[in-house]
């Protein structure tokens, strides 16, 4: 479905557009950002501490360990945070399905162990929950447990796991050498959730950015790549996997990843009619590189959507253009190619005409990486991603991009205010939404 989708919608913008500047548009080749052909092999947990159950059964109803979710008004059990969030929905009442639901802590045990773990909960803990038969005394329980995975070695283990998937990117075998390591993106930001370091860091750390895990520890260490660093944005492999024609790959994985929608991603507040579309982008049209001399001309009015969506990526794509093919950054020069007769290395002018600004955004003009990753950290659609990215994570929900997984602002509003408030921490973030009245309930 998702695939289907995507390639309706590239058909569209091409209708009308000239050969060259069609490569520029697609110059990916694929209709999905799958992170290119490098796969990955999984990160070895730590093992299981001692006394792990390998029981599969559940608990069920006659253990004493269902509590029927009090109406509104009542002492919510599992709320996680700081500000009283339970996560749940406001429209429950009205919904069937959602009203019937019944507070499950064995069930919710046993979910937030393999999510986290990657292991069930012990003998131990489920007998524990078992013979607890208070509500209250159920939900300070099970929090306690969420706290122990968090500080289990293995929930290191899990986060990189996520991150690759997230990152769509992952090491298989031995790094070979000339060629940069796929894991230590994802490795950096599993680092920053264990070690409850703000999200923030991932776009603006300025060392050890390239950390290596074993033994359930990270080793800090620096990608040597010869780049600014600017956290994960300057990391090696990811420059090496999402490498593209004027790195427009580059630029998309990021508005894919960390704001959790595709391009185009900035709308002005009135259309303008253009050619055989609208124009709906809030930049100036002449903002970017086009006309007869130009060698892709990113204002064709024939499908104007190209110019919908380059507005904002050629204000950003050069940032990422003097990485190279193995993610070295060469400060001497573009390493990046047009997609034109004779494929030349592109120019500052093959994005944007004289004058303008590198940018984030309409209006958030930035003079380097460092400082475009200042601008992404800052973005408040970034920080929504990340908790819309956990809970479809805690959900079991496919990628809110690609899957189409999206989240009704409705359901996640008051995290996304609860993580802004608690520095951005991606574990507590975590703890909260494991704790949450919709993740115990079934």
């Amino acid at each position: 479905m998702t695939r289907t989708l995507r390639n309706n919608a590239w058909t569209l913008a091409a209708i009308g557009l000239a050969g060259a500047a069609l490569l520029a548009c697609d110059s990916e080749g694929t209709s999905t950002l799958s992170g290119g052909a490098h796969t990955y092999t999984p990160v070895e947990s730590p093992a299981a501490s001692a006394g792990a159950s390998t029981a599969t059964g559940t608990s069920g109803s006659g253990n004493g360990m269902v509590v029927t979710t009090p109406a509104a008004g009542g002492v919510t059990p599992g709320t996680g945070g700081t500000t009283g969030n339970t996560g749940a929905d406001p429209t429950a009442a009205s919904n069937a399905n959602i009203s019937g639901r019944q507070v499950n802590y064995g069930e919710a045990l046993r979910t937030a162990s393999l999510k986290l773990l990657g292991d069930l909960p012990t003998i131990a803990q489920i007998d524990q929950m078992a013979i607890t038969l208070d509500p209250t005394a159920q939900a300070t329980l099970y929090a306690s447990f969420v706290d122990q995975f968090l500080a289990d070695p293995r929930f290191s283990a899990k986060m990189i796991q996520y991150w690759r998937d997230t990152l769509k990117t992952g090491q298989q075998g031995a790094p070979v050498t000339g060629v940069p390591s796929f894991d230590t993106a994802a490795t950096y930001a599993a680092e920053v959730v264990v070690n409850d370091m703000p999200l923030t860091s991932i776009f603006t750390a300025t060392s050890g950015t390239c950390p290596t895990f074993a033994n359930g520890t990270f080793e800090p260490a620096d990608c040597g790549n010869n780049a600014p660093t600017t956290g994960i944005l300057t990391d090696p492999g990811l420059m090496s996997q999402y490498y593209s024609n004027m790195a427009f790959r580059r630029v998309r994985f990021l508005q894919e990843t960390f704001v959790c929608s595709k391009f185009p991603a900035e709308f002005s507040a009135k259309s303008v009619p253009m050619g055989v579309g609208a124009y709906t982008s809030p930049w100036d049209f002449d903002s970017i590189a086009g006309g007869p001399t130009a060698k892709i001309n990113f204002q064709d009015t024939s499908s104007i959507i190209c110019a919908d969506c380059h507005t904002t990526m050629n204000h950003m794509a050069p940032l990422f253009g003097n990485f190279d093919a193995n993610g070295q950054y060469i400060s001497t020069g573009y390493q990046v190619q047009v997609p034109v007769i004779g494929t030349p290395m592109a120019t500052l002018a093959d994005w944007l005409p004289p004058g303008q600004p590198f940018a984030w955004r309409n209006g958030t003009s930035v003079t380097d990486l460092p400082s475009l990753g200042q601008a992404i950290a800052a973005d408040p659609d970034v920080a929504m991603c990340a908790v819309n990215r956990i809970w479809d994570f805690a959900m079991s929900r496919g990628d809110i991009v690609n899957d189409l997984a999206t989240v009704p602002p409705v359901v996640t509003q008051q995290f996304a205010t609860d993580f802004t408030a608690n520095g951005m921490s991606m574990k507590k973030l975590i703890r909260e939404v494991f704790t949450s009245t919709d993740f115990v309930s079934f």
